[in-house]
């Protein structure tokens, strides 16, 4: 179907610099929103320790006990578990810039209302809400991302993007240590101005998203030219060797289920199924009752595919360790030596930093070697190692730089888990859906975290003793995942190789590593 495109070899000087103007337009952005998003969601925890000598702190306004702040971290994840395989479901269904914006403007109102907490029902409620409106935006970045970029390509794109995480608990800190000195300006607490200020500038940067991200390939001709766009189109196909089909770039693609061309669909803009690629022929458009049997029925798939449950343990780990760093690091800080709040804040940014700079390398070594399992097993082990030395040394130093070892191996395992399962799937419904369902059960990770380890565990303070190991073995565990996915991949590569195509879609191009 696509062979002429497939077969027409690329200029390399053309498409570097395609390559450059879409990293240009793209990246900067995605990584501002979730930047922004993170920030918002970890807010939080600088608000229980803001000004808290002078009682003006989240817990002493709501008087709301650990108990009743790990209840209300953990709604959060209730609300996101829930509603994270239908948001990209749709997004799959639709432009994805708008519903990425609309995701952005819900959650951002939602932040600036907890300027006005005062009692705990509030404070269940709005993160109850915060997370039914942020669900789907992280699994449904890595999706957008595979709209546009070959596999080989992902990671180091999600991994730029995923600086935004530890970049924004620096960041936050910083923002939470200045807002201190404004405590009770226009009869505000510090931590009012620092949901107040975030949840405006969020909510700007969403109004402007449809603006400056691009819907997808075919459908970006204020972004690119009509031979930018055919060469953006051919790039993607050319990704994917001895298969003429591409998740998300509006190319039809050959696998059935139940009867049903799963993926032939598979366009993310609703005006996709009206006006093709190259605008001469109009295709009839397809039904929402269609859509949505495919949709389930993809979605049934992915649940009975044994590799997205190996994906869900593997993400479910690194989840669990980058949620206690990005809600409880200012606790852990405070709990390693004897700081006051604003120490507390500025100590929290080093971790970060590391962090940052531990994305930004492994992300790209990983794509640069064409490997996902070695370098998250190889993460896995050193946040394992961080947690040992946080928990067990004696001297203050030695326990921060356990913290800071934790943050420099959780972090890169992140948008190296997410990029290989997107990379494992085929067709935009199926990327769509094993992400969201990947997300969605490994933030379980996170609201064992909030609930069970940490706030939620009253008698492990203050150590964390318990905390540290239970979240520092799990580490462990999305090693071994690692070591079983890179072996059954291996073995389905060969199969591969031999000329047989597997899986329920016939895939005929090997598999990353």
């Amino acid at each position: 179907m696509h062979t002429n495109e497939a077969s027409t070899q690329l200029d390399p000087a053309t498409e570097k610099k395609l390559l450059r103007k879409l990293d240009l337009r793209i990246i900067p952005w995605i990584f501002i929103l979730y930047f922004l998003s993170v920030e918002d969601r970890i807010n939080v925890g600088y608000s229980f320790t803001m000004n808290k000598q002078e009682g003006h702190d989240l817990a002493s306004v709501a008087h709301l006990t650990s108990q009743q702040n790990s209840i209300g971290l953990g709604l959060f994840y209730v609300a996101y578990i829930a509603f994270e395989v239908p948001s990209n479901l749709i997004m799959a269904n639709v432009n994805p810039a708008y519903w990425i914006a609309r995701i952005m403007i819900t959650w951002s109102i939602v932040t600036g209302c907890m300027a006005a907490i005062s009692q705990t029902w509030h404070f269940y409620l709005l993160r109850f809400l915060l997370g039914v409106f942020e669900a789907g935006f992280w699994p449904g970045i890595a999706y957008y991302t595979t709209l546009w970029y070959r596999p080989e390509e992902v990671s180091s794109r999600l991994g730029f993007t995923y600086l935004a995480g530890p970049l924004s608990g620096a960041f936050g800190g910083l923002i939470s240590y200045l807002c201190q000195f404004i405590d009770g300006r226009g009869h505000l607490y510090g931590f009012q101005w620092l949901f107040l200020i975030f949840g405006i500038l969020s909510i700007i940067f969403g109004l402007l998203t449809p603006y400056v991200l691009p819907s997808t390939p075919d459908h970006c001709k204020r972004f690119l030219t009509e031979d930018e766009r055919r060469m953006a189109k051919q790039r993607l196909i050319q990704g994917f060797p001895g298969n003429d089909s591409h998740q998300g770039t509006g190319v039809e693609e050959d696998s059935k289920a139940g009867g049903i061309d799963t993926d032939a669909f598979s366009r993310t803009s609703s005006q996709q199924e009206d006006m093709p690629a190259d605008g001469k022929t109009k295709k009839p458009s397809v039904s929402f009752k269609v859509k949505l049997r495919r949709d389930l029925q993809n979605l049934k798939f992915q649940l009975t595919d044994y590799k997205v449950w190996l994906f869900c343990v593997l993400y479910f780990t690194p989840v669990m360790a980058a949620t206690s760093l990005g809600y409880f690091l200012p606790k852990i800080v405070q709990e390693i030596g004897t700081y006051n709040s604003i120490q507390v804040s500025l100590m929290s940014i080093p971790p970060y930093i590391f962090g940052c700079v531990m994305v930004l390398v492994v992300t790209r070594l990983s794509d640069r070697c064409q490997d996902r399992g070695w370098f998250i097993i190889t993460m896995c082990v050193v946040s394992f190692t961080g947690f040992v030395i946080l928990t067990f040394a004696k001297p203050v130093g030695a326990r921060y730089f356990g913290l800071m070892i934790v943050a420099g191996g959780t972090y890169p395992t992140v948008p190296l888990s997410m990029a290989w399962t997107a990379n494992c799937k085929e067709g935009a419904v199926a990327i769509a859906s094993a992400t969201g369902i990947v997300s969605s059960m490994a933030n379980f990770g996170a609201l064992i975290t909030t609930f069970a380890l940490y706030s939620g565990w009253p008698v492990d303070a203050p150590n964390y003793t318990g905390s540290n190991m239970v979240v520092g073995s799990a580490m462990l565990l999305a090693a071994v995942s690692a070591v079983i996915l890179k072996i059954q991949l291996k073995r389905l590569n060969s199969k591969i190789d031999s000329g047989v195509a597997v899986g329920k879609h016939g895939r005929t191009y090997r598999y990353l590593l």
